[in-house]
């Protein structure tokens, strides 16, 4: 509620040439400037910002539109992100998403073309993105796993483990202390586990990265039947393990933003 109220605060109207004014806040400050001549202004001031605020913040037409607004924002911010790591890439794998773009694009105009109901296609739209950003991710680690940056990380997390183990072998740390350097140690061992079956790790990325291809493959081949209805599917069993925001170099916090926005990756299916 508290972001509506906000937003009904701060609410604009497009006055040729001003543009975009803040109607509220400028009657707010009148009021201010007002009550400073004679007391009353104010007590009218808050009464009449009272009752604007409760009637506009709970207006059901209002929340949606609040809630729209938050809604393009987050898609904008989430595609700036996307952009950023597609540049990251080398020109390799960033044509082969380029080439997985270009498929996506055409299931959902086959669908269209079929007369589709609208509401179809949106699903296989998002269907199909989060298919194109899970893609995207593995891309990511698998440029991070290749790269001198890795292997560096990897040198840095074993110095790290050792000064730890250090510590926690001089038993003269607090309790609470050992505790949290336990936890840490536990989450850099599970990290350098990673890094250090990274050929295994690779030859699973790209197993993925192929069964997302195939995936889309078959999309395109549904969507160019006649009569064929069938909804894309995001949901895939990975093979790989490369799941963890830390594991993507300096690219982790764009990563885990991302996740937020697209939703948790698949767990990966154990092997034997």
């Amino acid at each position: 509620m508290l972001h509506y109220l906000k937003a009904a605060f701060w609410v604009r109207r497009h006055i040729p040439p001003l543009g975009g004014v803040p109607v509220n806040g400028l009657a707010v400050a009148c009021f201010a400037i007002l009550g400073l001549g004679h007391p009353a202004f104010w007590l009218i001031g808050l009464g009449l910002e009272t009752a604007f605020l409760a009637a506009l913040s709970t207006n059901a037409r209002f929340q949606r539109l609040v809630d729209a607004e938050a809604h393009l924002q987050l898609d904008n911010d989430a595609g700036d992100k996307r952009r950023a790591l597609i540049n990251q890439l080398p020109p390799e794998p960033r044509a082969r998403l380029d080439a997985l773009d270009s498929k996506c694009q055409r299931a959902l105009d086959l669908k269209r073309k079929q007369d589709v109901e609208e509401y179809l296609v949106d699903s296989d739209r998002d269907s199909l993105e989060k298919l194109t950003w899970l893609y995207l991710r593995l891309l990511t680690g698998q440029q991070y796993l290749l790269s001198q940056e890795s292997q560096t990380t990897e040198r840095k997390l074993r110095d790290q483990t050792a000064a730890i183990q250090r510590e926690l072998h001089a038993g003269n740390l607090a309790p609470s202390l050992r505790e949290s350097k336990t936890a840490t140690l536990r989450i850099l061992e599970k990290r350098l586990e990673n890094l250090e079956r990274r050929e295994q790790a690779l030859k699973e990325i790209d197993s993925d990265l192929t069964r997302i291809e195939a995936q889309v493959d078959l999309a395109v081949e549904n969507a160019s039947l006649s009569g064929q209805s069938e909804a894309v599917s995001s949901n895939i069993t990975l093979v790989s393990h490369l799941l963890d925001p830390e594991l993507f170099g300096d690219s982790q916090r764009a990563i885990a933003d991302l996740d937020r926005t697209y939703g948790p990756p698949p767990a990966a299916r154990e092997t034997a």
